[in-house]
């Protein structure tokens, strides 16, 4: 079901983004530094291990399995951001499509639901609609 219901997920999220933009941006930069910092960990465990590993395997000092580990984490990386470079116009595009089709597919839906409905719903539709909108101008202000 949510899976289902994404795209509508993800625009309810913006609007209340929004509309409460003082603690969604609290909200982002909180997970950001959460994320940054293990990923920071992440990372330190990972060069660490590499650098004990080189030590260890080639009887370096330890200046120089920090230089020969600097060389490996900057050819990972350096494969890794190649690697990223041909998939994200492969990522683009499918992004792309998925959001055109799911505009479409709202889009279609909102149509239908809208010539279901009869003049005194759509009234009352319009009324309610206008006054959230009215309502809500005053708590944003």
């Amino acid at each position: 079901m949510i899976k289902q219901h994404l795209d509508l997920i993800a625009v309810a999220g913006l609007g209340a983004g929004v509309a409460m933009y003082d603690v969604t941006i609290d909200l982002v930069f909180g997970v950001a530094h959460f994320l940054f910092e293990m990923l920071h960990l992440a990372f330190e465990w990972f060069e660490l291990g590499i650098e004990h590993a080189v030590e260890h395997t080639f009887h370096t000092t330890r200046h120089g399995s920090q230089i020969v580990t600097f060389y490996i984490l900057l050819a990972l990386g350096s494969a890794a951001l190649y690697a990223l470079w041909k998939a994200l116009p492969k990522i683009r595009q499918r992004l792309q499509q998925a959001a055109m089709n799911a505009w479409v597919r709202r889009k279609t839906e909102c149509e239908l639901y809208w010539q279901s409905l009869t003049l005194q719903n759509k009234l009352g539709l319009l009324s309610t609609l206008l006054g959230a909108v009215y309502l809500s101008t005053f708590l944003a202000m």
